[in-house]
């Protein structure tokens, strides 16, 4: 399967809360980068089950590397409350992500599975271009995480934090909102990831389907895009999230 197949069907065949509106955003980001020349690493922090990875292995070019940072299993014991509750996470296991990761490229990524915040120990150097963070909901965590990103990336390179706007996930908003206000963290466009840079950014050329929104934003103009069919996208996030919790149960009444 090709990277344009992957983003427009593909991606749905993965469990997980990865929109097309992100797959696309992902893909005009790269786009930009290649033209700019800008080359560097590519880091994810929380894959769960593979659905963006996925896409960033599409992305990443033989020079460079795909690194993920996952706890797998042992993040049952820090997810927040809703989650735990809802059962929203029904596999957490190292090797599911790699059998869906393997079903469509060759090799793995480098797998870190550690807490994120033991990346800074890890010597990777300022040589990433794109970090995805989509860990841990915990305020003080998603505070690392962001610190770790302003030390990796290059300049021309994008971190992206997810859940900017989930009901349940303040701690996420109050992070990267302190972010900006503190720590320089520029904020460009905005879906229900935050999507930004500590340097001069790049021109993205947005794909022509998304509604574009400008705000001013702490002195900096950030953009809200929204894509077509909303409430398609609804409907499937909360039957993926359904059919999670009902797998979740099962495993409880065998226990």
């Amino acid at each position: 399967m090709q990277r344009r197949e992957y983003i427009v069907k593909g991606r749905e065949s993965v469990p997980g809360w990865f929109d097309r509106a992100d797959a696309e955003l992902f893909n005009a980001i790269d786009e930009a980068q290649c033209s700019a020349g800008v080359v560097g690493d590519i880091l994810e922090i929380g894959c769960y089950q593979g659905s963006s990875a996925i896409l960033l292995g599409y992305l990443r070019r033989s020079n460079e590397r795909l690194v993920i940072c996952d706890l797998f299993q042992e993040a049952a014991t820090t997810l927040d409350d809703f989650h735990l509750r809802h059962n929203a996470y029904a596999d957490l296991s190292r090797e599911s992500f790699e059998a869906n990761f393997l079903k469509f490229h060759q090799t793995l990524p480098e797998i870190f599975a550690q807490p994120s915040t033991t990346l800074a120990g890890s010597d990777f150097g300022r040589t990433f271009r794109i970090i995805h963070v989509d860990g841990s909901h915990d305020y003080e965590i998603v505070r690392s995480d962001l610190l770790l990103a302003k030390s990796l990336l290059v300049p021309g390179g994008f971190v992206i934090f997810d859940d900017i706007i989930t009901l349940h996930t303040p701690g996420v908003t109050a992070a990267v909102w302190e972010g900006v206000i503190r720590d320089g963290l520029i904020p460009l466009f905005q879906t229900h990831k935050l999507y930004g840079t500590w340097n001069n950014p790049l021109d993205v050329d947005i794909p022509k389907e998304f509604k574009q929104f400008t705000h001013d934003v702490s002195g900096h103009v950030m953009t809200h895009l929204e894509y077509p069919q909303p409430h398609r996208r609804l409907v499937t996030r909360l039957l993926q999230r359904a059919r999670s919790a009902r797998h979740g149960s099962r495993n409880q009444s065998r226990d």
